[in-house]
């Protein structure tokens, strides 16, 4: 067998190729919903307490860390997004100084317009979090729901009408059975596409707001 024989026999159908893409853009937007919740308390409640203390100079150190924060959340997603496009984003160029004082310090974050932008990012996430994680959980809960429910639907009150019944085609459990086997093949289907744009939509979000300006 030639070398052009054996590449030809190793690469995967396309269908297989699916399997690792929908499971890390599966990941992606699951684990962006905790990540999601924890920039929103912990960035947002500290900046706001930072501005409502500064006057009293209390607020100071607030704002650095819901700042710093903010960055670090910044940072984490740009790794996440990644994963998503098949490549790192640019990262980019943060403003420094070389003053020891922490006000100097503050103001150079503060006038730093990358950094509005991480905090936007980490205020606004849950947004495109929100949609994509409700699809996602959806549509994952539809195509294993209706796959095992010959297994744990026999255990449900037996007063309750099944869907299958309000539609007209009967109610007994075999074709019930085979009505939601028939709505998690649809889910199956579906699920690639729906799970990849779910996560391309939150990463695009993130990335217009993280990555590099031209």
């Amino acid at each position: 067998m030639t070398t052009t024989q054996m590449d030809t026999v190793l690469v995967p159908a396309p269908a297989m190729r699916f399997v690792p893409r929908t499971g890390v853009n599966t990941r992606y937007v699951l684990t962006g919903f905790p990540l999601a919740l924890a920039s929103v308390v912990v960035c947002v409640t500290a900046f706001a307490a930072g501005l409502g203390l500064a006057v009293v100079w209390l607020g100071v150190p607030l704002l650095i860390f819901a700042l710093g924060m903010s960055r670090g959340f910044a940072e984490s997603e740009r790794g996440r997004i990644a994963t998503v496009f098949g490549e790192p984003i640019a990262r980019p160029e943060y403003r420094t100084t070389d003053s020891t004082n922490i006000l100097m310090r503050l103001v150079t974050v503060l006038g730093d317009p990358q950094t509005w932008r991480d905090l936007g990012h980490a205020a606004l996430r849950w947004l495109p979090n929100s949609i994509a994680f409700s699809l996602t959980t959806t549509w994952w809960a539809g195509m294993l729901g209706g796959l095992t429910w010959g297994l744990w639907g026999w255990a449900l009150p037996d007063g309750d009408r099944e869907l299958p019944e309000l539609l007209g085609f009967g109610d007994s459990y075999l074709t019930i059975v085979l009505f939601y086997l028939v709505v998690a093949v649809l889910f199956a289907v579906t699920l690639p596409a729906v799970v990849h744009a779910s996560a391309r939509l939150e990463a695009r979000f993130a990335a217009a707001l993280l990555s590099r300006r031209a």
